[in-house]
């Protein structure tokens, strides 16, 4: 788990006028939060999109493991913490 306050960033990998979008969340309670709501990875994605895309966005198989965290030197795949639990 993250610890709080570390901040987060997904970005939009499609082409297209999308494709220059970049989020940035941050870690509370162990958490993304979206608009003070706490949401998991695949949660978070799926809001920040609704917002931004409105009807386009995606339904469902919101890619989660493209959010990466910040370890104050670089840009890590979130994806990298679930590999080093296993």
């Amino acid at each position: 788990m993250l610890p709080d306050g570390t901040t987060l960033r997904w970005q939009y990998l499609e082409q297209g006028e999308y494709s220059a979008i970049t989020i940035f969340a941050e870690v509370q309670d162990g958490r993304i939060q979206f608009q003070g709501e706490p949401r998991s990875p695949s949660g978070a994605t799926r809001d920040f999109d609704k917002l931004i895309r409105g009807d386009d966005g995606y339904a469902w198989d919101y890619p989660w493991e493209q959010w990466e965290w910040n370890t104050g030197e670089e840009w890590v795949p979130i994806k990298t913490l679930r590999d080093t639990d296993s």
